[in-house]
């Protein structure tokens, strides 16, 4: 069995309309019909699609909402030699940032968004977040989320501009490495990668 290397990212509920508008930002567009959630008062409406086969018009508090996004990062050595070795050819280029660098896409990214975690396995208490897990296609890609500086930043700046609570990075079966937690970053081993705020704030408290 391959990697499947991810980095979960932890927002309040009530902001998972901008995290959701925030992401679409930088997404290539896609082809099919945009998706579109319904929310009690309002529809967003995303250039993004929904997983394979899955609907593309869904509720806000569905427990879990699927997509194939395609993200774009700025270059770094690590994406180029990822891009250099990959079997296809089909690479889609954004327009440069502001600063001139170049931005392009790594392929397809898994995106699971849980609305409501008393509905994961992994959750026994409730709470207010919604957890956005990006998930790879593969070992490589796996690889690549591993040693992007990158990926690490573009996944750090969604925490950052969407008042995200804590970013993990979950590498199977090294467990995960906390990388953001309430506005600052961080780099810290953790046993488990589901984790609430009271207990990641525990765990530092005792300095493990």
């Amino acid at each position: 069995m391959g990697l499947n290397y991810s980095y979960l990212l932890y927002f309040k509920q009530d902001h998972l309309w901008d995290a959701l508008t925030g992401l679409a930002k930088i997404c290539n567009p896609v082809d099919p019909p945009p998706t579109t959630i319904h929310f009690p008062d309002r529809d967003l409406i995303l250039p993004i699609a929904t997983d394979f086969l899955e609907a593309n018009e869904v509720l806000y508090d569905e427990p879990e909402i699927k997509f194939a996004i395609s993200m774009v990062f700025k270059e770094d050595e690590a994406i180029l030699d990822y891009l250099d070795n990959k079997e296809d050819d089909w690479i889609r280029r954004a327009p440069p940032d502001f600063d001139g660098a170049a931005r392009v896409s790594i392929g397809f990214i898994y995106l699971t968004v849980y609305t409501d975690l008393s509905q994961h396995f992994a959750f026994k208490k409730t709470t207010d977040l919604v957890l956005f897990r990006f998930g790879t296609t593969g070992t490589r890609m796996s690889f690549l989320f591993s040693e992007s500086e990158s990926i690490r930043r573009t996944f750090t700046e969604l925490l950052e501009n969407y008042d995200g609570v804590s970013g993990i990075f979950d590498r199977e079966i090294d467990y995960g490495q906390l990388f953001w937690f309430k506005g600052k970053q961080i780099e810290k081993d953790v046993e488990s990668v589901y984790m609430l705020p009271e207990e990641i704030e525990e765990m530092l408290r005792r300095g493990w």
